[in-house]
């Protein structure tokens, strides 16, 4: 039987990702302060985190900065 690696075991994978995705990994990187495995790791968890929200019934909004407040949705 194959045993499961824990939660937090760094598995190396491979990625496709267009130029865009690349950029705004890249992007992301630099405004953290971090490389751009972390912010792709980062990048992840947060899509997990509002998933989950959505699947809960809830909502994710944000607040543009004239203060009116939109829905993100999720495909």
């Amino acid at each position: 039987m194959v045993k499961e690696p824990e939660p937090n075991t760094v598995q190396r994978i491979s990625l496709n990702l267009t130029q865009r995705d690349l950029e705004a990994a890249e992007a992301l990187a630099r405004a953290e302060g971090t490389n751009r495995t972390v912010a792709i790791q980062r990048a992840i968890q947060a899509k997990k985190f509002l998933r989950d929200v959505v699947d809960r019934g809830g909502k994710v909004l944000v607040q543009r900065e004239d203060g009116t407040l939109v829905e993100v949705v999720f495909q």
